[in-house]
């Protein structure tokens, strides 16, 4: 798996997408299938365009769900600077769904990133959406992407 996020759209209908989010950071890493409604990857990018506009800027953005009572896993980020320099990071927490006596799992999880990469990631989520297919990236920042679990 490369290090940084991923979310890649599995599955599609007319009201829905199921989106396979995943993220590896070279020592901790987790997957969950994430439904969301239609539009919602586009209004996640939107959330996020311009991250960071200063050193104080933290957005946050959830997806899915987080309860046991309800198919699929979920997804917080949480975009923010860790100081003056503007050294930017996104904290994860991703949790699997449970499906078939299968208990739940979780993994919470750090990613340096740059702006320039977030970007990126925002234009993909935009054409992810509005296609209904496709993947959208977020390169961590300084990590190598042969690293591997």
């Amino acid at each position: 798996m490369n290090i940084g996020l991923s979310f890649e759209v599995i599955y599609k209908d007319s009201d829905l997408l199921e989106v396979r989010v995943s993220a590896w950071n070279g020592a901790f890493g987790g997957a969950a299938d994430v439904y969301v409604g239609i539009g919602v990857l586009e209004e996640t990018a939107a959330k996020l365009q311009g991250f960071p506009r200063d050193t104080s800027d933290s957005r946050e953005v959830a997806l899915g769900t987080f309860s046991p009572d309800y198919a699929g896993g979920g997804v917080k980020m949480r975009f923010y600077c860790a100081d003056a320099s503007g050294h930017a990071f996104v904290e994860l927490r991703i949790d699997t769904g449970s499906t078939s006596g299968k208990p739940l799992e979780s993994v919470t999880m750090y990613l340096p990133v740059e702006a320039a990469a977030i970007d990126s990631f925002v234009a993909e989520l935009r054409r992810a959406g509005s296609s209904r297919s496709g993947i959208a990236r977020l390169e961590a920042k300084g990590l190598r992407a042969s690293a591997s679990p």
